[in-house]
């Protein structure tokens, strides 16, 4: 016996509160004492919400080394109730003589009711756990409706839907409801001759129907996968109908790929309001939103509609209604079943195409065109690069400019050359016009020609120099006042603007710091600040600017 390389771990906790198993070493064995047999696990083929099911095959019989595991086996900590409700659900109910009573009522070769083998009690490392045996299925709706691309052929959803009415009927007929029916839930047959055969599995939140009046229950409302559940679930009443609609709502999602009320499952209450004026007017939201979905279907709702929550289901009533669409297709209940849409739908209503080969052919379209485009533009450019010379000085370069092809021979493009800029195009031609240069007048003695000086030769600007923009706050030079006509070499101040704004006193200071020398120094600063407004008379006409310019910097 081979076991695990990790050491198993102590059961955890889900967020939904119900404790997780410790994972259990391939080649455990477990005993069911009732049946007086004996279970071999195999690897683990996933984890449920409450616990996690292995692959299991006959302890005595089987290989010790085969592969072949025909059989799952469902375990969970005794804490948890899901499995108990499940275990006594199929005690109860899936007993093999009746499934063939049924079956031989309804003339039905399979049925896809899954076969209960065992369940017990096993200890492992001081944990009690329950467990259940099944038949082993295949893969589920669910994966398949992923990988098809989120959308199933039409005739498929129907065959199921007839599949899972079976199942329904025999569930209801032992006054059962399974209120759980879902992509997840349904899987297919592995054995040779059930491969296009659904089974409904997964009967924890199964309920005994309850016959007295019909009351709303707040503790268990919004009970199930709440993207399906029905509408009588969301008071917490658990229904016949209600199984149907679930059924109808996972058809619909099966054929669109989404249910309106998707993008607020974390809103309960939302949901119910949203699915319960979907119902009220279940023609016009289907025929304006999904003009793809068949009439049967409609039709399916509005038979939903029309029941009373105690009323008995006419499940022959249901079959005509789904059985209708399915001879229009030239199909069966038992045909084979197809996941991917590769087949036109020849229905009253679909006279379309499959979305896949829709979606191939409309790609393929554009691949070509696209080619087509690109070969006419590679032509294009290459005629006007052969026919256009360069003309001196006719055109500046521009974004927007549209190449000038001089006249050739008549050929014209099927298609424009559609622009990639977003911008308009605009065709700008500017006429360049030879002027002759003028010659430099001389220079004028002692004056700066500030237009011929490159700005090596421009005096720099002194740190002590008051701008004209700036605020006049100390002035610090000489007494002379700026002349640019006669003055060149540096700039102290800008007095002869501002003679009239304020006056300037010499006073002779010794400096606070102790110097070498007992020097004196001369310091200017403005000692009383006047402001005068000259009327009629500009800035311009001051003699600091000279030929309309501001002083040198």
């Amino acid at each position: 016996m081979s076991g695990r390389a990790k050491k198993a771990s102590a059961p955890r906790k889900k967020a939904n509160g119900y404790k997780m198993p410790a994972p259990i070493p391939l080649g455990e064995v477990i005993h069911d004492t009732i049946a007086k047999k004996k279970w071999r696990i195999g690897p683990s083929i996933g984890v449920g919400g409450f616990g996690e099911i292995y692959s299991a095959c006959e302890h005595e019989g089987s290989p010790k080394k085969g592969s072949n595991y025909p059989y799952v086996v469902k375990i969970e900590p005794h804490e948890n109730g899901p499995l108990f409700v499940e275990k006594h659900f199929y005690i109860r109910n899936a007993n093999k003589d009746d499934i063939a009573k049924f079956m031989q009522s309804k003339k039905l070769s399979t049925l896809g009711m899954p076969s209960y083998y065992g369940n017990g009690s096993h200890d492992f490392k001081g944990e009690k756990y329950r467990y259940l045996v099944l038949e082993r299925y295949g893969k589920d709706l669910w994966s398949l409706f992923k990988e098809s691309g989120r959308s199933f052929p039409v005739p498929t959803v129907f065959q199921i839907g007839l599949q899972m009415l079976d199942v329904l009927e025999y569930i209801h007929s032992k006054g059962y409801v399974h209120a759980d029916i879902k992509g997840a839930n349904i899987l297919l047959g592995l054995k040779k001759g059930t491969e296009n055969q659904a089974y409904l599995v997964d009967f924890g939140l199964a309920t005994r129907v309850n016959d007295k009046e019909f009351k709303p229950d707040p503790k268990c409302a919004h009970n199930g996968t709440i993207e399906y559940t029905s509408r009588d679930a969301h008071i917490g009443v658990s229904t016949m109908r209600g199984d149907l609609e679930i059924l109808g709502y996972n058809m619909l999602q099966w054929i669109v790929g989404e249910l309106p009320w998707e993008k607020h499952l974390k809103q309960p209450k939302t949901v119910q309001t949203m699915k319960e004026a979907f119902m009220k007017n279940v023609r016009s939201e289907i025929s304006k939103n999904y003009p793809n979905v068949p009439d049967a279907l409609i039709k399916f709702f509005e038979y939903i509609n029309s029941l009373k929550p105690k009323e008995q289901v006419n499940y022959a009533k249901c079959r005509q209604i789904l059985e209708s669409y399915l001879k229009s297709e030239g199909k069966t209940k038992t045909s084979k079943l197809e996941f991917k849409n590769t087949k036109k739908r020849k229905g009253k209503n679909d006279t379309t195409e499959d979305t896949d080969e829709d979606d191939a052919e409309e790609i393929e379209e554009v691949d070509k065109k696209e080619t087509k485009r690109k070969k006419v533009v590679k032509k294009a450019v290459s005629r006007t690069k052969k026919v256009e010379k360069p003309v001196e000085s006719e055109t500046e370069d521009c974004e927007n400019e549209e190449p000038v092809d001089k006249p050739r021979a008549k050929r014209t493009l099927r298609k424009p050359i559609k622009r990639k800029s977003l911008e308009p195009s605009l065709v700008i031609k500017v006429k360049k016009t030879k002027m002759t240069p003028k010659a430099t007048p001389p220079a004028k003695k002692n004056h700066a020609n500030m237009a011929t000086q490159t700005s090596t030769e421009r005096p720099k600007r002194s740190p002590r120099q008051v701008s004209f923009d700036s605020p006049i706050c100390e002035v610090i030079g000489t007494k002379k006042p700026f002349s640019a006509a006669k003055d060149n070499k540096s700039a102290d101040s800008s007095g002869d603007i501002f003679d009239d704004s304020f006056t300037l006193e010499e006073k002779k200071t010794k400096p606070k710091k102790r110097l070498c020398s007992d020097e004196e120094i001369s310091v200017t600063r403005v000692v009383k600040k006047k402001l005068t407004v000259r009327k009629g008379r500009s800035w311009k006409d001051t003699p600091t600017v000279v030929n309309g310019r501001s002083p040198p910097k």
